[in-house]
């Protein structure tokens, strides 16, 4: 009989302490308790090391292309002064650079006597959208949009572009009078313009440091802040079109047209502003307003741009257009 009470005595105690050992992990207290600890918190720095990067921050690594710039027209710059001389001067010298392995005239540049880089020039001769006729001075077929980009003694005031269209007249003759000719300059002029290659573009810097990409082989502009459309090739010189060569930019573009003579002269300046206006409700008048070209260029001798410095060019604009000239972050495909 003892050994019956005490064989339930001790069943009684055993299930009593192993029921006490089990209701320790699931009790609320000690899982508040454990979720407090401070080791918990030192594994999260590690853990979002090993994050992946974002979208943003890989789309940001790609934009940074580098290119390497070894010829001097196609190193990027300040302008090493403000003005330019006043005297008519024809010392500069045309040479090609071309293209590997084709061997292919890539663009030519324009050199000084000091051996400084004061332009350079290309031109889609044909056999493409912009420009179906091909180019063949052999049989006096002289189709071109002519691509030539100037900063004389490499200073500030004079930097600009021309662009020409040839297009033969009626009786499919080449005349320079019938030559379709856009002169444009941009602001903020910031750097010389540069053009450098890589594989199949060539990459152009404009003064305000945005960038433009054109085709290596037929020079027709592939993207950036410039666009074109097709070389007008009416017979009629009247109704036929100047180059189109639009600015799609953050800064201020001025445009010149004329036919077979300097735009500079006699002429009307467009004036646009490719920043967003907010406190002009006039639409597109907002960005644009134009301006006699005499205010601009100087009329005889060297044709000089007015303006030497940005600002002194920013209160012209803002008395007579109502808007200044923008600030520019571009991202410049450097090496």
């Amino acid at each position: 009989m003892r050994r019956k009470t005490m064989a339930l005595l001790l069943c009684v105690f055993t299930s009593f302490f192993l029921g006490a050992c089990r209701s320790t992990p699931i009790s609320t207290p000690q899982t508040t308790d454990v979720q407090e600890v401070e080791p918990t918190k030192t594994d999260v720095p590690l853990e979002s090391a090993k994050l992946p990067e974002s979208g943003v921050d890989t789309a940001l690594k790609q934009n940074k292309e580098i290119i390497p710039r070894q010829l001097p027209e196609s190193l990027i710059g300040a302008p090493t002064k403000e003005t330019v001389s006043r005297r008519v001067e024809y010392n500069t010298t045309i040479n090609s650079r071309s293209s590997e392995p084709s061997r292919k005239v890539a663009w030519q540049y324009r050199m000084n006597r000091r051996g400084e880089i004061v332009g350079f020039e290309f031109s889609n001769h044909g056999g493409n959208p912009i420009l179906a006729p091909r180019h063949d001075a052999v049989k006096n077929q002289l189709f071109t949009r002519d691509f030539q980009f100037r900063f004389d003694e490499r200073a500030r005031q004079d930097i600009y572009l021309m662009v020409s269209d040839w297009a033969p007249a009626r009786d499919r003759v080449f005349r320079l009078s019938e030559i379709m000719n856009t002169l444009m300059l941009f602001f903020p002029r910031k750097f010389l313009p540069a053009i450098v290659n890589s594989g199949g573009r060539n990459i152009l810097t404009l003064p305000t440091g945005e960038e433009v990409e054109f085709n290596a082989e037929t020079h027709e502009i592939r993207r950036g802040v410039l666009s074109e459309s097709p070389v007008d090739l009416n017979p009629n010189r009247q109704a036929r079109q100047f180059p189109g060569i639009d600015y799609r930019g953050s800064g201020v573009v001025v445009r010149v047209n004329s036919r077979g003579v300097d735009p500079r002269i006699g002429t009307t300046a467009t004036v646009t502003s490719g920043a967003k206006l907010s406190s002009c409700d006039k639409g597109a008048s907002c960005n644009q307003c134009q301006i006699p070209s005499k205010e601009l260029w100087d009329q005889t001798g060297a044709v000089r741009f007015k303006f030497s410095t940005d600002a002194d060019f920013e209160r012209l604009l803002i008395a007579r257009c109502g808007f200044s000239l923008p600030e520019i972050v571009a991202e410049i495909a450097a090496g």
